[in-house]
């Protein structure tokens, strides 16, 4: 029998092995579940799920979850004048995500564990994508160590395996704070109705790129001096109510037709504060000359982050919206480069991005077939670009509008979904700045020369239609 149940586990890992390239965007596997909510009564029951192999001795037990997307993408982009991008077209094929989860308890019920390999990698290489210990000492409050998804915004800590589009949204994937490696505590308040939910922590806060002011901590850290790391630090709180009983971590309504009848609805806040150096000299010069013995950048900036979103579930109608809101000051530390005849390298005193999602979906069939629509528009903040007078900016104003159909042929276990997305982006002029970052492709920008002179257009637009198949064993 050891011999068999060994044999099994070999081949389901093989089988996440198998799985190629792509990238990570999944705060758990589907099924594993929040295993740290139930607190202390009888932690492990009911949080588990359904999926995958469980393995139970005295004292221990084990779930093991794969989760596989397989995905065909088709993007067409179009517009931004006769010198744009127009032919940026590409059609392929890829795994999207591989990912196996471990999830249970060990000598005792409280003391649980998550740990999610991605078999894609994560930033530095690592496949180590949750890694996560909790003390579930009673459900108003456990305590948390580790790695895991950080939860700021809904759309983000929902799995991918819950998601109704192919991927998250354009905002989301703006806005949210990925990975995050530190301590915190969560808990709810009431247990069939939680009137109250919390998560509050404490993280290293891992700059995502020197233009790009959120945390992204998913690569390995060494025990050693780091300008990534050491000196940054970030706090993390959202609060949750679900007055009418609790909303289930997803992005659809799909109970079944004996539930679906009752009105649910929750209301979640976010707030992140990032404190971090960096070094960027077309946003903010560091000092002339030789930089400090230990190498930290002169240049500093804080970013604090908030979002307010709502969720409303019945009768297979799900409705999904929030509002983001982000504000990023830049701060000198000792002397810095100042140059009177280049204004843009000292007026940039902050950036504040804001934007709103929606998205709504219904179950035309309960549990098996569903329909959904996406909105989202990002408000990216623009600043002065000195002598030529232009309006420079770090990313391209835009709006996001898509369809989407699925069949849960065995509800999340075995799902095909189909979504058809048009992206339209505001361009920024170019000029001394940094990079222009975007979502689904590197944006273009218009020419920074006088008006007289030809320019791209102010617009750029992608058309995306994507067909992906998801199956989790």
């Amino acid at each position: 029998m050891a011999k068999l149940s060994a044999m099994a586990f070999a081949l389901l890992v093989g089988a996440g092995l198998w799985a190629g390239p792509a990238m990570a965007q999944s705060n758990g596997d589907a099924g594993i579940g929040d295993i740290e909510r139930n607190g202390g009564q009888n932690p492990a029951e009911g949080t588990l799920g359904d999926k995958g192999l469980k393995f139970t001795s005295d004292g221990f037990e084990l779930t093991v979850t794969t989760r596989v997307q397989f995905r065909m993408t088709y993007q067409n982009e179009v517009a931004n004048g006769s010198t744009g991008t127009n032919g940026r077209d590409f059609i392929n094929f890829r795994v999207s995500r591989a990912k196996t989860g471990f999830a249970g308890f060990i000598f005792e019920k409280n003391l649980q564990y998550r740990v999610l390999l991605n078999w894609n990698g994560m930033g530095g290489g690592t496949v180590v994508e949750n890694a996560v210990f909790t003390w579930a000492w009673r459900n108003e409050l456990n305590v948390n160590a580790g790695q895991d998804k950080l939860n700021w915004n809904w759309e983000e800590y929902t799995s991918s395996g819950r998601q109704a589009f192919v991927e998250r949204g354009y905002v989301n994937e703006v806005f949210n704070q990925d990975y995050a490696k530190g301590i915190w505590v969560n808990g709810q308040v009431g247990e069939e109705t939680p009137w109250l939910k919390y998560w509050f922590g404490i993280y290293n806060g891992v700059l995502a790129g020197n233009n790009d002011f959120r945390n992204a901590d998913g690569g390995a850290r060494t025990e050693q001096f780091s300008n990534a790391v050491d000196g940054d630090l970030m706090v993390n709180l959202r609060l949750e109510t679900h007055p009418m009983g609790g909303v289930k971590q997803s992005m659809y309504d799909d109970r079944s037709a004996e539930e679906r009848d009752k009105i649910l609805f929750a209301v979640g806040l976010g707030f992140n504060w990032l404190v971090s150096r960096f070094n960027d000299n077309a946003l903010r010069p560091d000092t002339v000359g030789t930089p400090t013995a230990s190498g930290r950048f002169r240049t500093g900036q804080d970013t604090m982050a908030l979002t307010l979103d709502g969720h409303f579930r019945w009768m297979g109608l799900s409705v999904d919206i929030a509002y983001f809101w982000r504000h990023t000051e830049f701060h000198n530390f000792g002397r810095t480069d100042f140059r009177p005849t280049t204004p843009q390298k000292n007026g940039i005193s902050n950036l504040t991005d804001s934007a709103i999602t929606f998205e709504v979906g219904y179950f035309i069939i309960a549990q098996e077939l569903h329909v959904g629509f996406r909105y989202n528009m990002l408000n990216a903040d623009d600043f002065w670009g000195g002598s030529d007078n232009r309006d420079l900016g770090i990313r391209p104003d835009t709006t996001e509008m898509g369809v989407v159909v699925n069949y849960l042929i065995h509800g999340e276990n075995l799902k095909l979904t189909f979504d058809i997305l048009y992206v339209d982006q505001q361009l920024t002029y170019s000029g001394s700045t940094t990079g222009i970052l975007g979502v689904y492709n590197a944006p273009p920008v218009r020419s920074g020369a006088p008006s007289g002179n030809a320019e791209n257009g102010d617009h750029n637009a992608l058309w995306l239609v994507r067909l992906q198949l998801q199956w989790i064993f």
